[in-house]
């Protein structure tokens, strides 16, 4: 069975930039269009670019309509004594859909009937499948240092996620904001 690309927005826009360049090369006209999408790609990561960690924004399903406003980070993979290694890869995101949530994504491809739990800083940990009705976890985001979490992949199993929570403060006040507008 094949597994999915796992591809950050970045990684995904090198590739873009280097597909433009390759095709351009054979013309300088061209030039331009990539320059302007290259300048796009740059401007729309600062407008959701909340600090150094995190980024808020919001999209629209086209079918549904539905606004799904999310406050979103990477984390790194963490061995299994709490240690963390590799590079920020795996998303972690806080999000409403319209005005449901909040809701926890931890990692990728969740297993089917498994259910993500977190743990920030010493708290006890916490399972966190759809909507969160204890906000005192939301609390402990804003005042925490370093959640650690484990999600189910699809269909290898178990894996663990390391966040650095700082700057998660801001980012909430940017989507509490976002999600008034």
């Amino acid at each position: 069975m094949r597994k999915p690309a796992r591809v950050s927005i970045a990684a995904g826009l090198v590739v873009l930039s280097c597909v433009l360049v390759a095709a351009c090369t054979t013309t300088k006209k061209e030039a331009p269009a990539v320059t302007e999408a290259l300048e796009w790609a740059a401007e729309l990561d600062r407008e959701r670019r909340v600090n150094e960690n995190w980024s808020v924004f919001f999209t629209v399903d086209q079918v549904t309509l539905a606004k799904t406003y999310r406050a979103a980070t990477f984390g790194r993979a963490m061995s299994y004594n709490g240690t963390p290694y590799g590079s920020k890869n795996l998303p972690f995101q806080v999000y409403y859909i319209d005005n449901t949530g909040p809701f926890l994504m931890v990692g990728f491809n969740t297993y089917p009937g498994k259910t993500p739990t977190v743990r920030i800083d010493d708290n006890d940990p916490v399972s966190v499948g759809g909507v969160l009705r204890d906000l005192n976890l939301i609390d402990q985001l804003l005042s925490g240092n370093i959640l650690r979490g484990r999600y189910w992949v699809w269909p290898e199993g178990p894996r663990d996620i390391y966040v650095e929570l700082e700057g998660f403060e801001e980012a909430w006040e940017r989507l509490t904001e976002l999600r008034k507008n």
